[in-house]
């Protein structure tokens, strides 16, 4: 299974191919330029895999939490490559996508976590024990620092940046590679329409409004 996965959400965006069983990864920028960058680097990791976009069977995106524009770019972009060639969307949580990435024969589960500014963090707990990441116990929450620290206690933590909590690290590999891999590995079911971005928190404007 050919797979086009992008990740413009973490603080280490990145594009990746997944074919034949080998992985090819571009990595972006971050801030503004990863959005500006981001067909480019579609191009140039489809050419490293020898491949049409219209070869890929599934495009696998990162759907939040994210930064605003980041997650809104991503998105967009992956629908408006599906709409011009029919190819499927698979819209994943950013933190199962980091969860992936954070994948070793002898890890069984981990925390993921993502900065969310102003001292929290949003952080989930997956099981790695099957061929795609599953969510134990409460999904996703934003918390502060030293409850996600609780929340997180018996896991091996995964964040981006590393070292948002005690004892926790980056990846060993790009979100965008793992993301790849894990769809081409076990695909579920294609998203239905326009997936819905998930955010940390409400943005500032919804927030001023009263936003939930």
């Amino acid at each position: 299974m050919h797979v086009l996965a992008l990740d413009t959400a973490t603080p280490e965006p990145a594009v990746a191919v997944s074919s034949a069983e080998r992985t090819y990864v571009e990595r972006l920028s971050d801030g503004r330029r990863a959005s500006e960058d981001l067909l480019a680097a579609i191009e140039a990791c489809l050419r490293l895999a020898g491949l049409d976009l219209e070869a890929c069977d599934r495009i696998a995106v990162c759907s939040g939490p994210g930064s605003f524009t980041g997650v809104r770019v991503g998105l967009a972009t992956a629908w408006g490559l599906s709409r011009s060639t029919g190819i499927p969307v698979e819209a994943v949580p950013t933190l199962e996508a980091l969860a992936e990435a954070a994948r070793r024969p002898d890890r069984l589960e981990v925390a993921s976590v993502l900065d969310a500014g102003r001292g929290e963090v949003t952080i989930a707990r997956y099981s790695l024990a099957g061929r795609r990441a599953e969510p134990v116990g409460t999904p996703s929450a934003c918390m502060a620092r030293p409850d996600a620290a609780r929340y997180a206690s018996g896991a091996d933590v995964v964040s981006l940046p590393a070292s948002l909590l005690p004892g926790s690290r980056a990846p060993e590999e790009p979100v965008a590679q793992a993301l790849a891999q894990a769809v081409a590995r076990a695909p579920r079911a294609p998203t239905e329409g326009t997936a819905q971005a998930r955010y940390s928190r409400p943005s500032a404007a919804e927030e001023k409004l009263g936003a939930p």
